[in-house]
């Protein structure tokens, strides 16, 4: 590796060994350098990982919203199978809207509450996206006891009879109007294509569309809540009489000739738009709310 001088007693180094050791040294530098990143580096690699939460974000929340969504279906479907089995029950008439002492308002069991001997559950009442599912029906009342809480909450409702059925001023809806036996399965038109419960923001679990309540911006929702609740992706589950469970965008509920983008109305058990010209311009604020709201 070297050679020594006799006559200065010096320890020569040839060139060539100490470039080799120079280039070693280097390299080992090098290395060690290069161990870290660099804040170049750094901010590429967080900026890709907010490119990848903004883009997967979305669709976890979209995810949740599904499961969500066929949880509520489930609930309905369970709802439906206790329908079904009250008409067996009471010679195939549909269940009223309201049963209370002296058909009061505000007071009384509800089409909810008598479902009970069937569904045992107020739990499938709640829908798990409607945040307003904490809040009591106002007509949730057990009648049999006095000043009771409210069992029932906020999240479905179902249209009920107005008028007098068959007759001027009759919506032919899914129900009973309150105090009066439902219509007879017979009397319907196209099962399939007949709701009677849908998601909901009303603080009553029934409605008529018999008012100037169901116009305007609130449209007998409460707090600036419209009536329906879409808030299934811009979608509301409805139960039809059949007992399938479709979600569905508002405005494809009615006919197009009372102004939404379906082919027939299915708020009506005839399948036809209502004689009643007060009914369509109310059902149509209402579904169009509902539509603004959660789009």
């Amino acid at each position: 590796m070297g050679i020594l001088n006799r006559d200065t007693g010096i320890f020569l180094v040839p060139r060539y060994v100490i470039q080799i050791m120079n280039f070693k040294n280097h390299t080992y530098s090098s290395q060690k350098k290069q161990t870290g990143f660099t804040l170049i580096e750094l901010l590429v690699v967080i900026a890709i990982i907010a490119i990848l939460a903004a883009i997967l974000f979305p669709v976890f929340a979209r995810a949740r919203e599904n499961a969500r969504r066929s949880s509520c279906q489930s609930n309905l479907k369970q709802i439906g199978l206790g329908i079904m089995q009250y008409a067996q029950d009471y010679d195939e008439r549909m269940i009223s809207g309201r049963m209370s002492p002296g058909n009061a308002d505000n007071v009384g069991g509800n089409w909810e509450w008598m479902l009970q001997p069937y569904v045992k559950s107020y739990q499938v009442f709640a829908c798990p996206s409607n945040t307003r599912n904490i809040a009591p029906m106002n007509d949730g009342q057990v009648p049999q006891v006095a000043n009771a809480d409210n069992p029932t909450v906020v999240s479905y409702t179902a249209p009920v009879e107005a008028g007098v059925c068959p007759g001027t001023g009759c919506n032919n809806a899914a129900f009973g109007t309150r105090g009066v036996v439902g219509p007879s399965l017979a009397d319907f038109a196209n099962v399939a294509q007949t709701i009677m419960v849908a998601d909901s923001n009303c603080n009553n679990s029934d409605f008529r569309l018999t008012s100037g309540n169901w116009t305007g911006n609130n449209a007998l929702g409460s707090g600036g809540n419209p009536a329906l609740f879409a808030g299934h992706l811009s979608t509301m589950n409805c139960l039809f009489v059949d007992g399938h469970v479709k979600a569905m965008k508002p405005l494809q509920t009615a006919s197009t000739t009372m102004g939404g983008s379906g082919t027939i109305n299915m708020w009506s058990r005839m399948g036809t738009d209502w004689g009643d010209s007060t009914f369509a311009p109310r059902a149509i604020d209402m579904l169009t709310n509902a539509t603004i709201k959660y789009q």
